[in-house]
């Protein structure tokens, strides 16, 4: 069964009397359980398309299927839900709330998600854990470094037990040392959770790393 299904998708940007083609005619598969990565340069598209993917953006053309659910055509209601409950979402900045412990940032997807107090906390003290940092989860995140940021960061986006986990450039603002902690962290977490992973990245040793890699260059995907 597919988890990610994209049939002839376009996104255009119309800035003034110019119209910007971002994706064109992208089309791509990915099957339940199987990881994947995206690589291409700077503007490129990469974070477009996980924008769409995530129902953050709408798309122009085409039909896009994700975790069962035609993103195409669900109300920004429905997406709501869908980004709540079926994909976890990575960024390359970690956005974790100032004023709330690791632990409470954790948690609050699933309380807003409806699960209660109880189940969410013991449910972000289990993935504080996962990566690592059981002894930081009373820690703001201004007592923490960007590397262990990153790792709640991760552990947050499995709060809501996503189906699909997008992550887009995880590792960008981390030195060389903290990038290949939270790579193998997220690899791990995928493993252990059996989750499908959609990863975008400059990187190219992650290509090593996941069941299938593309490349995408002025808005068109090539398989690797």
């Amino acid at each position: 069964m597919a988890i990610l299904d994209i049939q002839d998708l376009q996104k255009i940007y119309n800035t003034g009397s110019e119209e910007l083609k971002i994706l064109d005619n992208l089309s791509l598969q990915i099957e339940e359980g199987r990881s994947a990565v995206i690589t291409g340069e700077s503007g490129s598209g990469k974070s477009t398309l996980l924008n769409l993917i995530g129902g953050l953006d709408r798309i122009n053309g085409g039909k896009l299927y994700s975790c069962g659910f035609p993103i195409h055509d669900l109300s920004e209601k429905q997406l709501t839900d869908y980004r709540r409950k079926s994909i976890g979402l990575v960024f390359q900045s970690h956005y974790l709330l100032k004023d709330f412990t690791a632990l409470e940032n954790v948690a609050i997807p699933a309380r807003i998600a409806g699960t209660d107090k109880k189940t969410a906390i013991e449910r972000a003290g289990e993935l504080i854990n996962k990566v690592g940092l059981g002894d930081r989860r009373e820690h703001y995140p201004s007592q923490m470094s960007g590397g262990e940021r990153q790792r709640i960061a991760l552990a947050r986006s499995l709060v809501n037990d996503p189906d699909l986990i997008l992550a887009d450039e995880p590792t960008g603002n981390l030195d060389e040392k903290n990038s290949r902690i939270v790579e193998d962290i997220l690899f791990s977490l995928v493993e252990d959770y059996k989750k499908s992973l959609l990863l975008v990245t400059h990187n190219l040793i992650l290509t090593e790393r996941v069941d299938l890699s593309f490349h995408l260059t002025c808005g068109v995907l090539k398989e690797k």
